[in-house]
């Protein structure tokens, strides 16, 4: 077990997720791992220099705010010898430089990475454990779902929207919403696939947007997940997906609008085996990719992709898993 730094919080901030002694309230639905799950990965000490890494117990958002603060961090760290690690869970992919710093996030471009970034998996409950990962047999046709936004909840909305897509933001860092409404058209224009969705004008992960019951969403988004083969999951607000993670937590094929998205472990996750990439200046040719993971395998290799994507998400990307993995790259071995 790895030893772990932690320095005394500040008052009144939420802490970083997966060090936090209990669950922390707030407006996101959908996204909290028990604190639990959790254990038994680090063991945390009082004195950094006992300690392997030292964790900041804020994420960036907070501690960029705090530059003070965020600087004792780093002195601590580097009189200890030992790695800092910060937590950057946010939209935001813009590079962070911090020296001598790892810096964990979930949304960045690829070819904007820096060697101390390390992109991270979305905070998803493992929804396939609480709802079963039953795999789908073929059918004659696949069958793609997608419950989510990608309509406009006001005359303002979709006029910022057009400026931003049209005007402001180009190639891959248009918003996740442009590449939704794309995919979805050309998706919905071809007779070789059957397409499932219901599509929202709101945000539905959190409380201040969501446009039905949280119960009544949950149940219509995973089932619309297990009733289909594949789920179109490109990215939010941020360059990375929540649907992509929960789709493979389900035992699903998920389909990646890779818009220069980087994606965790890609070192030793064989993701072709268990998604579908669709670069995003083909998008107008999304069914062909599509039919060709489908048309490819047969009945027994689709239902074991089904089993691949599960056992990628439980194995490393669901976030306890995860930082099993981060923790033996980034630390030293041991004897």
């Amino acid at each position: 077990m790895y030893k772990v730094f932690i320095p005394e919080p500040l008052p009144n901030i939420p802490q970083v997720a997966f060090i936090a002694d209990r669950s922390q309230e707030g407006n996101k639905l959908f996204q909290t791992i028990p604190p639990d799950a959790y254990k038994n990965i680090f063991a945390r000490v009082l004195d950094a220099t006992q300690a392997d890494i030292v964790i900041a117990p804020h994420e960036y958002v907070q501690l960029r705010n705090h530059p003070s603060y965020l600087a004792r961090c780093q002195d601590t760290a580097r009189m200890a010898h030992i790695p800092l690690l910060v937590s950057a869970y946010q939209d935001d992919a813009r590079p962070i430089a911090l020296p001598g710093t790892f810096v964990l996030r979930p949304s960045a471009y690829r070819t904007a990475l820096s060697a101390r970034e390390i992109l991270m998996p979305a905070y998803v409950e493992d929804v396939g454990a609480a709802w079963g990962i039953e795999p789908l047999p073929k059918g004659e046709k696949p069958i793609v779902s997608f419950v989510g936004k990608a309509d406009f909840s006001s005359l303002g909305e979709r006029i910022r929207y057009v400026i931003r897509n049209y005007a402001v933001r180009h190639g891959p860092r248009k918003q996740g919403i442009y590449f939704r409404r794309h995919a979805l058209s050309s998706l919905a224009a071809d007779p070789r696939i059957v397409l499932n969705t219901i599509v929202r004008k709101r945000y539905s992960a959190h409380r201040n947007t969501i446009e039905v019951p949280p119960a009544q969403a949950r149940a219509e988004y995973i089932r619309s997940i297990q009733h289909a083969h594949f789920t179109l999951a490109p990215g939010g607000d941020g360059n990375y997906s929540l649907r992509f993670y929960e789709t493979l937590a389900l035992g699903r094929i998920p389909i990646l609008i890779d818009t220069d998205m980087p994606l965790p472990l890609q070192d030793r996750i064989d993701y072709n085996a268990c998604i579908v990439r669709v670069p995003w200046r083909d998008i107008a040719h999304i069914g062909d990719y599509v039919i060709r993971f489908f048309n490819d395998r047969s009945e027994n290799s689709f239902i074991e992709a089904q089993k691949n994507a599960r056992n990628v998400f439980g194995s490393y990307l669901y976030m306890p898993r995860f930082l099993e993995h981060l923790f033996a790259d980034i630390l030293p071995k041991r004897g």
